[in-house]
């Protein structure tokens, strides 16, 4: 998404369909900006959806592994904003987004990408929660409240350090600090366990990392409960 999409915007080419047929032609047409951004910001009508999920995995099925970007991501947006019916009606498609996403996870990426890469297959495999707030990964904090107090905390696993705070550390130098308590592989279950090993069986370390602090546990600087991060950003 770079200068090339302003100039798809103001392009007469506006219907999903030849969007679709440009983005087709190349795995790094401008065209997937533009599906994403609508996707983002507007959505698509039950038609628009339909035309869509149908289309991207014959697409992705023509795209080598590693060019599968676009279109596997594209998915995973309109799959974490689908309701179950939509979800029931496509199942079959879905199925083959994901079995399009194996060889595709571990091709060569950054830790961004990846983390886009993760939110994508969380969501095509069913599960909103994590297809939408691993995003908070790309970030370095999540923002969660203490159980105990209700106050509003910054969970940082970023350069400025791994702590809990409930001040505003991007505009101060010195705040009020916890450190975190990350998980250890032992202690991981379930979707934390997964997008663990998911993240360690390729070398995406840092991602992993992310994910040991997301699931591991934090102590409040208000009034010093200590909770399992997770458990918060499930609760919202």
């Amino acid at each position: 998404m770079d200068g090339s999409l302003t100039c798809w915007l103001d392009r007469a080419v506006t219907t999903v369909e030849e969007l679709l047929a440009e983005a087709a032609a190349d795995p790094r047409a401008a065209a997937w900006g533009v599906l994403y951004e609508r996707a983002c910001q507007e959505g698509f009508d039950e038609a628009g959806e339909a035309l869509l999920i149908a289309r991207l995995a014959n697409i992705a099925s023509e795209f080598l592994p590693a060019d599968r970007d676009e279109v596997l991501v594209l998915a995973g947006k309109l799959a974490v904003d689908m309701d179950e019916r939509s979800h029931r009606r496509h199942a079959d498609t879905l199925a083959q987004l994901r079995h399009l996403a194996t060889d595709w996870l571990p091709t060569p990426t950054d830790a961004q990408s990846f983390i886009y890469r993760l939110r994508a297959v969380m969501a095509l495999e069913g599960d909103m929660l994590w297809g939408e707030e691993l995003e908070r990964l790309i970030h370095d904090e999540v923002e969660v409240e203490c159980p105990q107090c209700e106050t509003s905390l910054f969970i940082a696993f970023g350069d400025r350090g791994h702590f809990a705070t409930h001040e505003d550390y991007a505009t101060k130098s010195d705040v009020a600090q916890t450190p975190l308590l990350p998980a250890t592989s032992v202690d991981l279950e379930g979707v934390g366990l997964r997008l663990y090993r998911m993240s360690t069986e390729v070398g995406q370390q840092s991602v992993a990392e992310a994910v040991t602090h997301v699931f591991g546990r934090a102590t409040c600087t208000h009034c010093g409960n200590t909770f399992r991060v997770s458990d918060q950003v499930e609760r919202y």
